[in-house]
């Protein structure tokens, strides 16, 4: 009788060969291990412990997305974030002389007025339609209210529902200073303000940029419409 090409012998060496090339595919992920470094998870932690505020708004971890490959304590802090407050970025680690940028997830605690009830788009605003309450700010780049009587009459852009936070771009604001107005303006350092008489160029609302001419320089410099009759060019950053 014929054989198989395949000896009797060689034949038992076909469950290790289909053992090997499965193998691969089964080989469990490898993590890198600094991921469970107790070490620098606790200097994590304590960073965000000791409050981690940027414009009015304290950050809260929500998850690591990506550990640097070492292990021990770290030295934590946030990069330049020059606008709003994302969900997302890298916060900057260093130890000795190397630095590494690690991606995270965060919610951005502020105190702020929402929605009491769901509105819909070009409803005014009135104070029993909103409150105060601690809210995450998030993914949101302008500026909000931690007072609801500055929103009141202030008709909505889009419809709101209940829990949401009143942002700048969701109302219609009537300029709070006009062109030509004389204004206030305030340079703030973060310890001192120094403060001069300016013209403005352009109509503006809360929060809004705005060109004003100095009026003793001359010099037509960028600010913030902050109050009636005032503008801020801060040093520190602001919450628009």
């Amino acid at each position: 009788m014929l054989r198989h090409p395949l000896s009797e012998k060689s034949s038992n060496l076909l469950p290790a060969l289909f053992l090997a090339l499965l193998l691969p595919a089964f080989t469990l992920p490898t993590y890198t291990w600094a991921a469970t470094d107790s070490a620098m998870q606790q200097s994590l932690e304590k960073f965000f412990n000791n409050g981690v505020a940027l414009r009015g708004a304290t950050a809260e971890l929500i998850r690591v997305e990506s550990w640097p490959n070492s292990a021990g304590a770290m030295r934590w802090s946030l990069p330049n974030i020059k606008r709003g407050h994302p969900q997302r970025f890298s916060l900057i680690a260093e130890q000795g002389n190397k630095k590494w940028y690690v991606p995270v997830r965060v919610h951005w605690w502020a105190k702020a007025i929402v929605m009491k009830k769901s509105v819909p788009a070009r409803s005014l605003l009135s104070q029993d339609m909103m409150k105060l309450t601690r809210a995450d700010i998030a993914g949101h780049n302008g500026y909000w209210w931690d007072n609801s009587r500055d929103l009141t009459g202030m008709r909505l852009t889009r419809p709101l529902a209940k829990g949401d936070v009143i942002f700048r771009s969701h109302i219609k604001q009537p300029p709070m200073i006009k062109r030509g107005d004389i204004v206030q303006i305030i340079l703030d350092t973060g310890r001192i303000s120094i403060r001069s008489e300016g013209k403005a160029m352009r109509n503006a609302s809360r929060g809004d940029r705005i060109l004003v001419k100095n009026m003793r320089s001359n010099e037509v410099i960028q600010a913030v419409a902050e109050d009636t009759g005032v503008v801020r060019i801060s040093l520190r950053g602001n919450n628009g």
